[in-house]
Formats: C-alpha cells, structure tokens, sequence
C-alpha cells in the first residue's frame, strides 16, 4: 500500500461525504463503519488501478524491447 493512495483515498472519502453520500443519523458507530466502508473501497480501487497502470507500462516496455531485437538482428 502506498503513502500516495492513502491520501488520495482519504480526500475521496472526505469529498464523497461532504457533496454526495449522507452520514447516518444513527449512531456513532455506524457513521465510522460507513466511513471505513468507502475509504477501504477508495484504498482497494486506486490499488488496483495502479496495478493496471505498472502492468501496462510493463507490456509496453517489452513490446519496445522486443521489435527493436528484432529488427537489430536482421541488419
């Protein structure tokens, strides 16, 4: 887990419950488990996108690689 995801997950959690979503009017604790719900949402989809992003940037990075062998060899 990264620091940056962290931050970026706990500010989407602030705006999301400050515009859209409502706390509850019951009590405390179910306004904290709704809080923790969305953040460990935010967490898990900015993860997994960063996931996404390195695994795309792998698959470019050989795909580079691979034709430039390729056509050194021919020459």
């Amino acid at each position: 887990m990264h620091r940056t995801s962290i931050t970026e997950a706990l500010l989407g959690t602030v705006v999301l419950f400050n515009t859209v979503f409502e706390m509850p009017e019951e009590p405390m604790i179910w306004q904290i488990f709704s809080w923790l719900v969305v953040f460990v949402i935010l967490i898990w989809f900015i993860e997994t996108a960063r996931d996404w992003e390195n695994r795309i940037k792998k698959k470019v990075r050989r795909a580079g690689t691979q034709t430039d062998s390729n056509s050194l060899s021919r020459l």
